[in-house]
């Protein structure tokens, strides 16, 4: 019972970590001529490879793709929303201690 209960406050903690970077402004901001699916392919498997944390969810119009990494204090999502031809690439971070780009470069390599 003890592990349910620490396993359900580290998901609220997640939750919040995550919900108020939307107020901040965005690390990345950008058009790419890949469609959401294919430019999420592109970025999950990159942001697994730094921290295991990371997932993406989505339908065929829109993806997110989260990584939340408790070791470092890095919290990112990157929101991809399909715009013309291509989509739409919006990144949040939020990060304690050093900045850590590898979550920013490795969405502009997908782009």
């Amino acid at each position: 019972m003890k592990y349910v209960l620490a396993i359900a406050a580290c998901v609220a903690l997640a939750g919040c970590a995550t919900r108020g970077m939307s107020d901040t402004l965005p690390k990345l901001s950008s058009h790419t001529t890949k469609n959401v699916q294919a430019y999420a392919q592109c970025v999950e498997p990159k942001w697994q490879a730094i921290t295991s944390g990371a997932k993406s969810s989505g339908k065929d119009d829109q993806a997110r793709i989260t990584a939340d990494d408790s070791k470092s204090g890095v919290h990112a999502r990157l929101d991809v929303t399909a715009s013309g031809s291509g989509a739409q690439v919006v990144m949040y971070e939020i990060q304690k201690g050093d900045y850590d780009s590898r979550y920013r470069d490795e969405a502009i390599s997908c782009l």
